[in-house]
């Protein structure tokens, strides 16, 4: 219960979610394109969904080290 409420009720935690949401999404959909087997899944294939994975949240991380986004950013010392 306490994840779940920094989840939703921190900047930082709807980062995490953003991040996760991502995340899952771009190497299943890598999965899937891939037509892998879940029950062979080699080193390489998994490198390449991890890498491509980790690709996919890099522009949120710059978002969320932005001083001008207002969404889950740093904030910016005018304000």
């Amino acid at each position: 219960m306490i994840l779940m409420k920094w989840l939703n009720e921190t900047k930082a935690g709807r980062a995490v979610q953003s991040y996760v949401k991502v995340f899952v999404a771009v190497v299943l959909g890598l999965f899937l394109a891939d037509g892998a087997n879940v029950f062979s899944v080699s080193v390489t294939e998994l490198q390449t969904w991890l890498a491509a994975g980790l690709a996919s949240v890099l522009p949120l991380v710059v978002t969320a080290l932005n001083p001008n986004d207002p969404r889950f950013g740093k904030v910016a010392a005018d304000e």
